[in-house]
């Protein structure tokens, strides 16, 4: 009898502890719901403050790239695919975010809309000076984020001289 009501005490103690246990899992639930709720509403947030951002930034590069053309600082061929790449700057750098592809996927998508090819656009690059060839070979969003403004500065001729080449004055 002492055995049976020692079995019942022990069955009461860990009937206790897994309820206290279960209370305790149900709060850190509560919790962390309430924390991943908080986290999806600032990424959302975040995602679409980067979508304005990507896209007042490719209006500005856009509008660099038709000014420079239209002063005749580049010519139809770099304008074609300059232009080409500045439409879609927003959608080849989200693609490059929120799908984690280099900048040559993204780009081979975005080009599938477009008549210029990607060896037209390599051909244009190629001309351009080093400084905007190594950006643009790092295929990374990053790295066409730092091409796209290094390319416009250097169409538009606002860089300043110590990036420039240098000029034969001696």
């Amino acid at each position: 009898m002492i055995v049976a009501f020692g079995v019942i005490g022990l069955l009461i103690l860990f009937l206790i502890y897994f309820v206290l246990r279960a209370q305790n899992l149900q709060k850190e639930l509560t919790l962390s719901r309430h924390s991943n709720k908080q986290s999806t509403n600032k990424v959302n947030f975040a995602y679409r403050n980067l979508v304005l951002v990507t896209d007042a930034l490719e209006k500005n590069l856009t509008a660099r790239i038709e000014s420079a053309y239209k002063s005749r600082l580049i010519d139809q061929e770099q304008y074609n695919a300059l232009h080409a790449l500045m439409r879609n700057f927003s959608n080849i750098v989200m693609t490059c975010c929120e799908k984690g592809m280099s900048f040559e996927e993204s780009l081979k998508k975005a080009l599938l809309n477009e008549e210029v090819t990607l060896e037209e656009i390599r051909e244009v690059v190629k001309a351009l000076p080093s400084n905007v060839r190594m950006v643009w070979s790092k295929n990374t969003a990053d790295g066409f984020i730092a091409f796209c403004q290094a390319v416009t500065a250097t169409v538009s001729g606002t860089t300043v001289k110590s990036q420039q080449e240098p000029s034969p004055e001696s």
